[in-house]
């Protein structure tokens, strides 16, 4: 310091802090020879001065590399904000400043050099852990498949089973949490059988993590062989688990079963048993409103065009994010007029289609349009993912396609992009609450919207794919509040019976007040006999004798909605009668007769209920 000229090393070199410039030049020199850092210096840009002590920045050695000394609070030249949203920003402001990376210091744990952008404010290290998934997504290629070797701790599933799902990113397991070698060599087994029974690797890597908190509590209770267990240590590591769910006992009851079966080890068979589980509620699933719903579709022009299409497709066929992820190029199929959509489900391993319309047709054709302009024949599916996904921008103005396939959750396009529309426009619920959005409420939302319109229940559940009506009527099926009310409105409004009478409630079964549509009597004027309009009292499975004469019955229900077609249907029997008797016919005389004589009934109530 002793030795330092101020006036010729140290002109324009120091940064201004108030102007973050090198724009400083000595103002005047201090006075005592020992206390030369008290000298002051002026910047040139804003006319501002400091004492030296304030512009001298902290010097922090280098470890890695010798020799090399970091300055806190120093403009680092070239070094531009990594940050996605910072970017974005830049990209809508040319003035925002991008190049603005300063030196905090060293980590003392990782030694690696932390940086500030002092625009955004937000930190980042010299470099990012290099793992595996994390080379895949910037190098746009798979990792490498490491070779099987059962003796290492560390597998590569992709080894064993080379048909796995392409959406999986995490493709390892690690054994090096179970420390008993003698259970990690079981687990082993487990492992590798779950891997050729072709599980997904998702799957398989949440199983063996179900079964590191045993292994860690045998350990605890220095237990050494399968034989020392029994129910009552099962019993007792129930009991002293803070948390058990069903995941964690599906996957040891599995374990200890296959280890059964397959002579790995001898275990009781009823070890884990039903009761020991606990109680799991499913709900109904919570789809989008319609409000927020309605204000996401009337803005995707917002979005990029293939994220837009990414919700119109989804939303309409009702599809799995697997399955909007895994859609081929090839799932549009035309027959004559019509097209429909035609896929693979990985969760039922079998193909599913729909009818669709030309709009959606037309959406589907756009994509695959875009596809085939990006890589021609390179890229089997009909979406791809992308880089520089933005969480404040809705255009994504920097988005970079890259030929991967969706992702399951973690940066997800179509989530990222309603989430950021979401949050742009302030979307919010009917509860006055910022809307919430992931791919999978798309279909819960799409089946649910279609009961509500009055589909059959039948309509839905092959929309739906499932093998059985319980599985849609139970998590599909949400009444809104908008659907009870229009139910109960139209049907408490009037419902009589064939002599005129109100109806009870508990008068008609069950079924009828769980789905009034199912009991609904709608055969228009051209049925050989009288037209029928109303409800049908009777039990889905019990037979009719009446033959269509439903006004006679008493299993009949007529609604107010209807009392137009019942006074138009009532002057038609009569002309009917009269004709009838014109030609002697009087079978057909004393028919309409009763029918005349039940409508006026009928009509009768009704329009004093009106009244």
């Amino acid at each position: 310091m002793l030795n330092i000229n101020w006036t010729k090393d140290y002109q324009n070199d120091f940064i201004c802090p108030c102007c973050q410039e090198k724009s400083m030049v000595l103002l005047a020199l201090s006075k005592s020879k020992r206390n030369l850092n008290a000298s002051r210096f002026s910047c040139i840009k804003c006319n501002k001065s400091y004492w030296t002590e304030y512009l001298i920045p902290k010097i922090t050695p280098d470890f890695n590399n010798p020799g090399v000394f970091w300055y806190a609070n120093r403009r680092i030249e070239g070094f531009i904000c990594p940050d996605s949203d910072c970017e974005s920003r830049h990209s809508l402001d040319p003035d925002y400043k991008l190049e603005n990376m300063y030196f905090v210091k060293i980590d003392e744990n990782t030694q690696k050099k932390i940086f500030q952008c002092k625009t955004c404010q937000k930190r980042c290290s010299e470099s990012i852990n290099l793992r595996p998934n994390t080379i895949s997504r910037l190098s746009k290629k798979d990792s490498p498949v490491r070779r099987f070797n059962w003796i290492d701790d560390l597998w590569d599933l992709r080894s064993i089973n080379p048909n796995f799902d392409r959406r999986d990113n995490r493709c390892t397991v690690n054994f090096d949490n179970l420390t008993s070698n003698w259970f990690k060599n079981e687990a082993k087994k487990y492992i590798h059988h779950l891997c050729k029974r072709e599980n997904s690797f998702s799957t398989i890597i949440s199983k063996l993590n179900n079964l590191k908190p045993f292994s860690q509590y045998l350990v605890r209770n220095n237990i050494s062989t399968f034989d020392e267990i029994n129910r009552s240590l099962v019993i007792n590591y129930l009991s002293q688990e803070q948390r058990i769910d069903k995941d964690k006992l599906c996957a040891l009851r599995e374990f200890f079963t296959l280890g059964n079966i397959g002579n790995w080890f001898n275990v009781e068979s009823d070890i884990i048993r039903n009761e020991d589980y606990p109680k799991r509620h499913r709900g109904n699933p919570d789809p989008i409103s319609n409000i927020v719903r309605e204000q996401i579709e009337q803005n995707l022009y917002r979005l990029p065009d293939p994220i837009a299409r990414m919700w119109l497709i989804g939303y309409f066929s009702a599809m799995r994010p697997s399955e909007l992820a895994l859609l081929k190029q090839d799932c549009l199929v035309q027959e004559g007029q019509n097209w429909k959509l035609v896929w693979h489900r990985k969760k039922t391993n079998d193909y599913h289609e729909i009818p669709i319309t030309i709009t959606i047709a037309k959406v589907v054709q756009q994509q695959q349009k875009y596809i085939g302009n990006l890589w021609g024949n390179e890229w089997d599916y009909l979406f791809c993912h992308y880089y520089n996904l933005s969480n404040t921008d809705p255009s994504q103005s920097n988005l970079k396609p890259i030929k991967k396939i969706l992702p399951s959750q973690v940066r997800h396009p179509l989530s990222t992009g309603i989430c950021t529309l979401i949050k742009a426009l302030d979307i919010r619920d009917e509860n006055g609450q910022p809307a919430k959005f992931t791919p999978q409420l798309l279909r819960s939302t799409r089946l649910t919207e279609l009961f509500d319109q009055g589909h059959d229940l039948s309509v839905v559940s092959a929309w739906a794919g499932h093998k059985h009506f319980v599985t849609t009527s139970t998590y599909y099926t949400e009444v809104s509040c908008d659907l009870m009310q229009r139910e109960a409105g139209h049907i408490h409004q009037a419902l009589v019976n064939s002599d005129g009478n109100r109806i009870s409630y508990e008068s008609f079964p069950k079924s009828f007040w769980d789905n009034p549509v199912a009991h609904k009597l709608e055969v228009g004027a051209t049925h050989i006999n009288t037209p029928i309009y109303g409800y049908c009292g009777l039990p889905l499975d019990q037979d009719c004798h009446k033959f269509r004469a439903c006004y006679t019955c008493r299993s009949f229900a007529a609604t107010i909605e209807k009392l137009p077609q019942y006074i138009n249907i009532l002057n038609e029997l009569r002309a009917k009668s009269v004709k009838a008797m014109s030609a002697g016919q009087e079978v057909l005389v004393e028919q309409f007769g009763r029918q005349v004589e039940q409508l006026d009934k009928i009509i009768a109530s009704l329009q004093q209920e009106a009244a």
